[in-house]
């Protein structure tokens, strides 16, 4: 459970091995799954209404020249998407699908090369806590900043032995602040490396592969 900088209260459902679970199941699981649920079929219906609506508009203004790039574009989306529901562990897929309709002070974007199995690290399940910890921190901070757009990229690359998670995010941000949430989550996580730029700050984590 975490808490944002107005106070708000955020559940975050965690995985237990010990009972699995589709990632479905874990959005049903919990006091209030009926009003996530409807959140995200809402999300995800106006973000498709607004791409069939941007396609039609192309058609008829006959501006075919803007078809393949807004096409790729949705190509993208979905594989990225189909990536993010491969991840193995419910309750992260969950948190990371359910982000962008629940969070409107942060735009989440999402880039995986490949697919990425979560299950194949030494500590999965402290993987997915840390990345849902760090989404966290960068949202709690994105919601003092009102009058700018915040973004944060989550680019997950495999290397021969290890999973690199970098987080980069744009926007404003307390230096101090961010800092002290850094502490915080290399306790737990001591191979958190970061950068701090004016408007972006990068987290960086690795984790190792089961051999």
């Amino acid at each position: 459970m975490t808490s944002n900088a107005q106070g708000r209260t955020n559940d975050v459902q965690f995985y237990d091995a010990a009972k699995p679970m589709t990632a479905l199941g874990a959005l049903l699981d919990g006091p209030d799954s009926d009003l996530r649920l409807l959140r995200l079929f809402n999300h995800y219906r106006h973000d498709w209404m607004n791409d069939i609506q941007i396609l039609m508009g192309y058609v008829q203004l006959k501006k075919y020249d803007k078809l393949l790039p807004l096409m790729e574009k949705i190509k993208e989306k979905v594989r990225q998407e189909s990536y993010v529901s491969k991840l193995g562990i419910p309750s992260l897929i969950v948190y990371l699908l359910t982000f962008q309709a629940e969070v409107k002070e942060l735009r989440l974007e999402i880039a995986l090369e490949e697919e990425i199995h979560l299950q194949e690290l030494m500590e999965p399940q402290e993987a997915a806590d840390a990345v849902m910890a760090m989404l966290a921190c960068f949202r709690e901070e994105a919601g003092d900043s009102k009058d700018e757009e915040n973004v944060l990229e989550l680019r997950l690359v495999r290397t021969k032995d290890r999973l690199k998670l970098t987080a980069c995010y744009e926007g404003k941000y307390a230096a101090q602040r961010l800092q002290r949430k850094e502490r915080a989550l290399q306790e737990t996580n001591e191979s958190l490396e970061t950068y701090y730029g004016e408007h972006t700050a990068v987290w960086t984590l690795w984790w190792s592969y089961r051999h």
